[in-house]
């Protein structure tokens, strides 16, 4: 069995005048299809779109090997 890879692309558009404290950047990232499909049912189930999700889990990836960066993480969300 071979892993194919689908590509992710998270563009967010926000209405005319909202003010964001964090700016967010687009970034292209090869995940597996089965992740895929599993993120678009959780999406589409909870109606809470992707790339929350996504932001979420890379949120507790830093947190979790943030002795390694050399930075407080709780720090860093704080701004």
């Amino acid at each position: 069995m071979t892993n194919k890879y689908i590509v992710l692309y998270c563009v967010v558009n926000y209405p005319k005048g909202v003010f964001l404290a964090q700016t967010k950047v687009a970034r292209t990232i090869y995940i597996k299809g089965e992740q895929v499909e599993a993120l678009k049912r959780l999406s589409e189930k909870t109606k809470v779109p992707q790339s929350v999700y996504v932001r979420e889990a890379l949120d507790m990836l830093l947190e979790k090997y943030s002795d390694q960066l050399k930075f407080d993480f709780e720090g860093y969300l704080k701004g």
